[in-house]
């Protein structure tokens, strides 16, 4: 017998903040986390795109927690640290209260590029004795389990902008066939280096608007020329419901379905009509066993990019052919794109919003295209959101769905 899963506890570490309702604050309120490029130097890394959204602080110099240590962890990994610790507390978790059982507790945290900054600031040099510890894609998984002691399944996934929603979805699968009881889960990128930026940039796949880094990323918006590149992480506390109920913890909202597919296609352009990210979304609604007529929202993927937002807009007017397309929002005009954490920060925003009752608005949204023929939202929204869709997609063809409905 499956088990219902719940979200109890978010962790996020986004360019609007640093806390989860740091971040939902600035979603609200319409801020931009983006701005110049800080990290490094984009003239002399000859990077025309100088606008990402950064992280304005260090986590192993600007926290008291010991655990995160920038001896063996990398940005990306120190992120997830950080978000897991937030996610636990919001939940109510102490790993030495007997509610906590090591060996059914699992983690499951996804990062698309993972410690490419590492692997970039080593090379032409011998590597240091901590340089893999700090670099593979497995360690932020692997320093979050050891951290708190979880002893359960434990996963990295690698598929690039649906790292993060994979990785909830693996995790889901785990409490819901009883292999663990709670699962860490996420996604984390920490990609703001001139390897990072330069090669998106070198595919002409970044906005130009460096005079005005606040208004570059416009997704579903007419006049987008491209996405802005993003660190941050995303952590959900997944638990199964009865295991919640134990312990009168008070769950935001209930994960009932996961999709995933593969356009079959091309490297970096989606399926012609938005064909696998359309599948993927009827899996995830299958797998709910609900019909698209009762979605109430959607978290789109929409990067800014002129055609994956098309493509996404096709998927979506498809799997809504016989009804509406409900409310729809990309929070990436204010977050921009976190590669392969984004399915996971934006997995933490839609839990919140079934719990708050409020869709966030698509930041820049402010002229409509006939190619996204879409009800955006561009104001923040209050509705009682029963259910709802987030969708992930990433190079390879690779796509994700998440289905969250009221608790």
């Amino acid at each position: 017998m499956e088990r219902d899963v719940v979200v109890t506890g978010i962790g996020l570490v986004t360019a609007l903040g640093e806390t989860a309702d740091s971040t939902w604050a600035g979603l609200l309120d319409e801020r931009s986390g983006a701005g110049p490029i800080t990290r490094f130097d984009p003239d002399e890394a000859n990077v025309r795109a100088n606008v990402a959204c950064e992280i304005g602080t260090d986590p192993a110099a600007d926290t008291s927690d010991d655990r995160i240590d920038d001896r063996t962890m990398g940005r990306y990994t120190q992120f997830a640290v950080a978000a897991a610790a937030e996610a636990l507390e919001d939940a109510g978790f102490d790993p030495v209260d007997p509610a906590w059982t090591p060996e059914r507790a699992g983690t499951s945290i996804g990062s698309g590029l993972a410690g490419l900054s590492e692997i970039e600031a080593a090379a032409g040099s011998r590597p240091s004795p901590s340089f893999l510890v700090r670099a593979l894609t497995n360690l932020a998984a692997g320093h979050v389990s050891m951290a708190v002691g979880a002893k359960g399944p434990n996963r990295a996934p690698g598929t690039a902008c649906s790292a993060g929603t994979h990785a909830i979805a693996a995790a889901a699968d785990d409490i819901r066939r009883g292999r663990a009881d709670v699962v860490i889960a996420g996604g984390t990128e920490a990609s703001i280096s001139p390897l990072g930026v330069g090669s998106f940039d070198s595919m002409r796949a970044l906005s130009t608007r460096a005079a005005d880094p606040a208004a570059a990323s416009r997704p579903f918006d007419a006049d987008r020329d491209g996405l802005v590149l993003a660190e941050g992480c995303g952590i959900v506390i997944l638990e199964s419901r009865d295991h919640a109920r134990e312990r009168d913890a008070t769950p935001y909202a209930a994960v009932t379905g996961a999709g995933r597919s593969a356009d079959a296609h091309h490297v970096t352009r989606p399926a012609e009509s938005g064909d696998g990210l359309r599948r993927c979304i009827e899996r995830a609604l299958k797998d709910a066993g609900r019909d698209p007529a009762a979605v109430d929202h959607v978290n789109a993927h929409a990067t800014s990019t002129p055609i994956g937002d098309a493509r996404e807009a096709e998927a979506l007017n498809t799997v809504f052919s016989e009804t509406d397309v409900p409310p729809t929002t990309s929070v990436k005009g204010h977050l921009g794109h976190a590669l392969g954490a984004a399915g996971a920060i934006e997995a933490a925003i839609v839990a919140q919003t079934i719990a708050e009752g409020t869709i966030p608005p698509t930041m820049n949204y402010e002229t409509s295209d006939s190619d996204c023929d879409l009800p955006v939202v561009a104001e923040a929204r209050a509705m009682d959101v029963d259910v709802a869709v987030s969708t992930s997609a990433g190079f390879g063809g690779t796509n994700g769905a998440l289905v969250f409905e009221q608790p």
